[in-house]
């Protein structure tokens, strides 16, 4: 019998429309804003490096952020593996913490966006691929409650992109930048 992989699913409401939430997406520079700024300090992106311009299916970059009850960090590398404009955007991502025998995991993570009255219906799915020295060794019983406490963190990274997709209906993001200008 397979093994089920830990997956999480979020669907929120958006008054911004597909494009205005693709967009955000696929400008890689604003998941600093969205997933680091706007984030709580428990989990969230410190840095990120990636080219200008909207990512499409290649595009790699690279980032750094807190975890959750630890002072270490994690480090990872990711690659943009589906770019459907405006409906779908993934990413796979190679993620390390620790050091001497770090922990390491593979994920996905999945937006599909659709059309919805007065706006989209943004659903994100993150599934974990595979992972070695956890860094809480404590047995199944640690990651069932790790997978229990990932969909907080996970909604108010979504819910911060959809508010900033709101918030860009009536301001132009700045290419490459975290930062808006007023339409004129």
């Amino acid at each position: 019998m397979a093994q089920q992989l830990p997956q999480l699913q979020i669907s929120r409401f958006c008054k911004a429309s597909p494009e205005v939430v693709y967009d955000l997406l696929a400008d890689l520079r604003t998941h600093i804003e969205w997933g680091g700024a706007r984030q709580s300090r428990e989990f969230r992106l410190v840095s990120l490096e990636s080219p200008p311009g909207p990512a499409t299916v290649g595009t790699s970059f690279s980032s750094t952020g807190t975890i959750p009850m630890s002072r270490r960090h994690w480090s990872d590398r990711s690659t943009v593996t589906v770019a459907d404009r405006p409906q779908r955007f993934e990413i796979t991502t190679q993620a390390m913490a620790g050091q001497g025998n770090p922990m390491t995991a593979v994920y996905t993570h999945r937006y599909e966006i659709t059309p919805a009255a007065g706006g989209s219906r943004v659903t994100y799915a993150m599934t974990q691929l595979s992972i070695t020295n956890p860094i809480l060794r404590l047995g199944p019983a640690m990651s069932r409650m790790t997978w229990l406490m990932i969909p907080m963190f996970a909604g108010r990274g979504l819910r911060n992109l959809l508010a900033l997709a709101e918030q860009s209906t009536s301001r132009t993001v700045v290419a490459g930048s975290p930062k808006f200008t007023q339409e004129v």
